[in-house]
């Protein structure tokens, strides 16, 4: 027995999926920064972190470990990452920043933000609250 789906919810559906491809194809200018989004992201996880795991930050980006690792290895040539064993645990690697690595953390994100505010900038002040209100709601799946 298959359910219906209502067409404003395919359509919504199509509309975030095709702005998301959008946003991400522009997006490529981090290389310009030597990151692609994927290390991008893990980057800006270590950032939050301080001090992560290499399986705490498989587990954040649901892959395994020897995918993380690979890009670390990248992020750690590009001296941007530095990895130390743990003094409590000897197998196991703990991954910081560096100081490098915040500087072209914090132009990516300056990238990234004037890139979603062109693509809003359609939206008048009143329009961009309540899409950023909506938007947060189902983040947080509220009603």
């Amino acid at each position: 027995m298959s359910q219906e789906v209502n067409p404003l919810i395919e359509r919504v559906g199509l509309s975030m999926w095709k702005v998301q491809r959008r946003i991400m194809s522009q997006m490529s200018f981090h290389k310009e920064l030597g990151l692609t989004v994927p290390q991008f992201g893990l980057l800006h996880m270590i950032f939050q972190e301080q001090q992560a795991r290499v399986i705490q930050l498989a587990d954040k980006m649901e892959v395994k470990s020897s995918a993380v690792t690979v890009m670390l290895d990248r992020l750690e040539l590009l001296e941007l990452i530095a990895r130390v064993t743990d003094e409590n645990d000897r197998r196991a690697v703990i991954v910081t920043i560096t100081g490098k690595g915040q500087e072209v953390l914090e132009e990516a994100q300056r990238r990234s933000l004037l890139l979603l505010e062109e693509h809003l900038a359609i939206l008048e002040p009143a329009e961009l609250e309540n899409f950023a209100d909506y938007y947060l709601m189902l983040e947080n799946q509220e009603r």
